[in-house]
């Protein structure tokens, strides 16, 4: 399968439980144009791991706490499970991230 996400294209999934044989990980690419918060309401939560890396821009990442990560293209991000975050963008230019879901194998 080949993907060509574009900037006008807010969110992408690329692998999902749908369309891989792992249930276990989602990976996507999301654009947050200049100004643009994600979620626009409230705070993300994920029962994942999440991974993310920046490919161009910057995007902020706002923890529950109140942390507020910056993030500029080359940097990756770590998100625990069910932590409570938004993404936004406050420069100028498209910010692209590429993000991965992993749920976390619980050691018994």
């Amino acid at each position: 399968m080949h993907l060509k996400p574009t900037l006008k294209s807010n969110i992408n999934h690329f692998f999902d439980p749908t369309n891989q044989p792992n249930s276990n990980v989602t990976m996507g690419l999301i654009t947050l144009q200049p100004g643009e918060k994600h979620p626009k309401q409230g705070y993300s939560y994920h029962k994942q791991d999440e991974f993310s890396y920046i490919i161009s821009g910057l995007a902020h990442t706002i923890l529950e706490n109140g942390e507020d990560i910056l993030g500029k293209a080359g940097d990756a991000q770590l998100i625990e499970k069910n932590e409570g975050h938004i993404n936004y963008n406050d420069s100028n230019e498209p910010a692209v991230v590429v993000w991965f879901l992993v749920e976390r194998k619980e050691e018994k």
